[in-house]
């Protein structure tokens, strides 16, 4: 069972992140920072990744131009106001110039170290092929979950040691870049390797509507809906019943008021009013049907749970 997304830098361009959301991704790593600078495009993706309810995470890419850390104080300083949801990482790909293995390790060790110190502990991105070189197998290493970069037609990548698992995989980066919603023409793509409840728990999130409690409302009341028609259709079936013959059946009752909605989205945020600049105070699930109660601009008020969510990602009876 693995759980999709994407990554994303500058190199992507202009990013709808709901369009991300619509072809089926729930979290989206964003580039940060390197060396001591920012991805130009970081906080507007970051922004529109937390708008579009995706899980986020960001990383930084580690090049030998400054001290580890240095490169470590600057981007936990990029974190510290909003450190996003999943762990942030460390994208270690780059080769020296003078193939200096001994220095590149000291670095990555050097910013493990000093972002540690500032609160944080790292997830680590690499690739096979890179890290049979540029690491090592000494257990320091295997206490970091493992983003691993591996493009194989395989049904998982290869884990170098001193793993024993993967946590993320980059397994392509040849995705369609539009249909996530990137000016690019490519766009990375990537599994996590659980359940959709379990890249919630690593999020430190509940799962949005999965909650066993909300799954017996959700059943009681469905259960009602469905006894309120079959009572409807007796009382149909039996007025035809005592109708004498040439007398006309009575008229059918009007139409419900009542307005039902499906979400088509894996998560959609539920916010206090109607637009993305008000907090989200709920979540809905893919195939959870909800009461509408108002519609508004392109939003939806509904009951349960009480709020306003994009009808982009709602499905009406």
């Amino acid at each position: 069972m693995t759980v999709d997304g994407i990554d994303i830098s500058k190199w992507n361009g202009n990013w709808d992140a709901a369009k991300a959301r619509a072809a089926g991704a729930v979290f989206v790593f964003i580039k940060a920072s390197q060396a001591t600078f920012t991805d130009p495009l970081f906080k507007v993706n970051w922004q529109r990744a937390r708008d579009a309810g995706l899980l986020r995470g960001a990383y930084h890419y580690l090049d030998y131009t400054k001290p580890g850390r240095d490169q470590a104080d600057y981007y936990a300083s990029l974190l510290d106001a909003d450190p996003g949801e999943l762990p942030p990482v460390v994208d270690y790909e780059q080769r020296r110039a003078d193939n200096n293995v001994a220095a590149a390790r000291a670095t990555l060790r050097e910013f493990i170290e000093q972002f540690k110190a500032r609160g944080y502990t790292p997830m680590i991105y690499t690739a096979p092929n890179f890290w049979s070189t540029y690491g090592t197998t000494d257990s320091y290493w295997a206490q970091f979950r493992l983003w691993i970069a591996h493009y194989t037609t395989a049904t998982a990548p290869s884990v170098p040691p001193p793993w024993k698992a993967w946590t993320f995989w980059q397994y392509t980066s040849k995705g369609d870049g539009p249909t996530y919603g990137t000016e690019s023409y490519n766009v990375d793509l990537n599994r996590y390797v659980g359940t959709l409840e379990e890249l919630y728990q690593l999020a430190g999130l509940p799962l949005p509507g999965g909650d066993l409690e909300s799954r017996v409302v959700a059943l009681e009341q469905k259960c009602l809906r469905l006894e309120q028609r079959v009572t409807l259709l007796e009382q149909r079936v039996a007025a035809l019943e005592q109708g004498s013959p040439g007398t006309p059946p009575p008229p059918p009752p009007p139409p419900p008021t009542d307005l039902y909605a499906t979400c088509t989205a894996s998560s959609l945020n539920v916010r206090s009013g109607p637009g993305t600049s008000y907090p989200a105070v709920g979540y809905l699930v893919y195939g959870q049907r909800v009461h509408v109660l108002e519609r508004q601009d392109g939003w939806a008020r509904i009951e349960t749970p009480a709020g306003w969510c994009s009808e982009k990602y709602l499905k009406y009876e």
